[in-house]
């Protein structure tokens, strides 16, 4: 039940512990902030335990909080997937799909290229389709532009690695490629479940860019294509283009609003809510099998031998 016929756990528990662990490390830090933060207040007069009502001095420290726990949840979603790759499986991290990034940068480079460009396609999509439409084209510059980004490249990371990097390489000892690729994209996709606006299209979108990224991953050999791709896919769409990511609501350098058909905008959740994302990803994942088709045996044939690995160098 819990190990295969080579003696090793199964993927199936190897995926559920280490998603265990990162969702409880969550709720436990979660609460120990909010306890040790209402202690604190409470102590020091600062809040009221019979009304729950603060000072201003409280609420202030509350919103520094709350700013800082998107940053503090992609750290343990690095930290831990890493921490029990090579601890608990014992493997390095190149077979993670993490090389040395001194010899990978251009292959981070490339992805975000291309998640730039691909954003910047359904940008200009909407615009022709009268989707959307830019109130102001005058950049709207602050300094959350800049946080913005040092969080996009940690979601960009933390994602990356939970779905592509650890996931993915643990379902490599199934040997069966299908699963390789569907495994961490449908996850992908459940993992956005409590966002905002959820649906049947953003699923479905959503599991078609994880599809493409688990594409480019395997492609490459590195996760260093998907990260920049992932990165630059979000920070384009929100704090460049003004746009809503993934149900959640950003101000852009453009100030952008949807209009018309939600179906092809998708409207409150952002462009990954509507069918313009889901045609340019489809059309990504088009481009992705005619530049690599002539590979493809080959890579299928590797990922069903019993000697999974990596193929990138350190």
């Amino acid at each position: 039940m819990f190990k295969n016929k080579k003696g090793e756990f199964r993927a199936g528990w190897k995926i559920a512990g280490m998603l265990g662990a990162v969702f409880g490390s969550l709720y436990l830090l979660v609460f120990a902030i909010q306890f040790g933060f209402s202690f604190i207040m409470m102590a020091t007069g600062n809040l009221d335990a019979s009304t729950g009502i603060g000072t201003p001095l409280a609420y202030q420290i509350a919103a520094v909080i709350n700013a800082s726990m998107m940053f503090i949840q992609t750290l343990v979603m690095i930290g831990i997937p890493i921490l029990l790759w090579r601890k608990g499986l014992k493997k390095d991290l190149r077979s993670l799909g993490l090389p040395a990034l001194k010899k990978h940068w251009r292959s981070m480079g490339m992805g975000l290229a291309v998640g730039a460009g691909s954003m910047t396609l359904v940008f200009l999509l909407l615009l022709f389709t009268d989707s959307a439409q830019v109130l102001t084209w005058t950049p709207q510059w602050n300094f959350s532009f800049l946080v913005m980004l040092a969080m996009y490249i940690l979601v960009g990371y933390s994602e990356e690695i939970v779905c592509r990097g650890y996931i993915q390489g643990v379902m490599k000892q199934t040997h069966n490629p299908i699963l390789i690729v569907l495994v961490p994209s449908i996850l992908f996709s459940l993992m956005h479940s409590a966002n905002s606006g959820m649906g049947l299209i953003p699923y479905l979108n959503l599991f078609l860019i994880g599809l493409y990224l688990s594409l480019i991953t395997l492609s490459s050999g590195s996760l260093y294509p998907a990260i920049g791709y992932h990165i630059f896919w979000n920070f384009f769409q929100g704090p460049v283009y003004g746009f809503s990511v993934s149900g959640g609501m950003e101000s852009g350098l453009l100030s952008t609003y949807m209009k018309g058909n939600s179906l092809l905008n998708g409207g409150a959740f952002g462009p990954e809510g509507g069918l313009i994302v889901t045609a340019v990803i489809l059309l990504m994942i088009g481009v992705w099998y005619w530049k690599n088709q002539a590979q493809l045996p080959v890579l299928w044939k590797q990922l069903k031998s019993e000697n999974v690995e990596t193929a990138s160098e350190e």
